[in-house]
C-alpha cells in the first residue's frame, strides 16, 4: 500500500507541472523574456532615409500556443546586431521552452499573424499601415 501511494503521489506532481520540468521551463521562459526585453531595448526606430534601412525583429512567445510578435527597428543603428542577434536568441530559447512546457497540450486556434511591413517615413522605421 505505501508503495501505491508514494507512486501516486509522484504521477500527480509528474501530471500537474510539479516536476523538475517545471524548474527547467521557467527558467527558459525567463530567459527568453530577458533576451526579448534586451532586444526590443537595442532595437530603436531610428535613423533611416529608405525603407531598405528598416527591419523586423520577430520574437516567439513561449506558451502551449506560441504566437509571433514583431518590432520594426532601424537596420542602420549603432545597436542594430545587437537587437538582431538577442531576437535570434530568444526565439532559439522560447522553442526550448515550448519543448519544456509541463502543461497540459491542447488545440490551438487556426489563424495567421500577418507581418507588418516596415517602412521609413520622416527619418523614423515604423510598420506599415
Amino acid at each position: 500500500m505505501p508503495r501505491q501511494l508514494v507512486a501516486l503521489c509522484v504521477f500527480g506532481l509528474v501530471a500537474c507541472g510539479g516536476g523538475s520540468d517545471s524548474a527547467s521551463y521557467q527558467q527558459a521562459v525567463d530567459q527568453a523574456s530577458q533576451l526579448e526585453a534586451a532586444a526590443r531595448a537595442s532595437g530603436v526606430s531610428s535613423p533611416c532615409t529608405q525603407s531598405s534601412q528598416c527591419g523586423l525583429l520577430t520574437f516567439l512567445e513561449p506558451t502551449a500556443c506560441p504566437m509571433p510578435t514583431y518590432q520594426v527597428y532601424s537596420l542602420v543603428s549603432a545597436s542594430a546586431a545587437a537587437a538582431s542577434a538577442a531576437a535570434s536568441e530568444e526565439i532559439i530559447l522560447a522553442a526550448q521552452a515550448i519543448a519544456l512546457d509541463p502543461g497540459p497540450f491542447g488545440p490551438c486556434p487556426a489563424f495567421v499573424i500577418v507581418p507588418p511591413i516596415p517602412v521609413c517615413v520622416a527619418n523614423v522605421c515604423q510598420p506599415s499601415l
